[in-house]
């Protein structure tokens, strides 16, 4: 199956009884020719390249430039203070999505990378989601940007920066 249209994959969940993410790791299983065991394993590997990132941060690297990197420490700062009119989570996934200078996990674009992890890793955080819960995510999100990705740009090249992430 391929992730076209949300109507083809809600068509496909209710064919199937599946749930959204299931629908996502099957079209992977299909696409790729693995099982459900090393598309599961790759979904991991993927999370923990994003929590490796995150934990590796030290927000003292910048850019060659100088315009890119160290902001993340200044929100997470910030944050700590308890002043941030967002609250604890919000500024949380503000903090996580500024740019560390680390690598960079794709998702689905280099552009885009920050924020699959701003979003889930605070969130596993206040949440005390488990592993199951976070890969399922990352299946959503996964079909969603692959829905995303067939009926727009997201190439940075293309499209700009805003093609990226939007």
């Amino acid at each position: 199956m391929s992730l076209d249209s949300m109507a083809d994959i809600l068509h496909c969940m209710e064919q199937e009884g599946k749930e959204f993410w299931e629908v996502v790791l099957a079209a992977d299983m299909e696409e790729r020719q693995v099982s459900r065991e090393s598309s599961l394993a790759k979904m991991l590997t993927t999370w923990q390249a994003m929590v490796d990132a995150s934990d590796s941060y030290t927000g003292d690297r910048r850019s060659v430039s100088g315009l890119v990197g160290g902001d993340g420490l200044k929100m997470r700062q910030y944050a700590i203070r308890g002043k941030a009119m967002s609250g604890g989570y919000v500024s949380e996934v503000i903090a996580e999505s500024n740019a560390c200078m680390r690598r960079i996990v794709a998702a689905p674009t280099a552009g885009a990378c920050g924020v699959l992890p701003a979003v889930l890793l605070p969130l596993c955080k206040y949440e005390e989601l488990n592993q199951r819960q976070i890969l399922e995510a990352l299946y959503v999100a996964s079909g969603i940007g692959a829905v995303i990705a067939y009926r727009a740009c997201i190439a940075g090249a293309a499209g700009g920066c805003q093609a990226e992430i939007g």
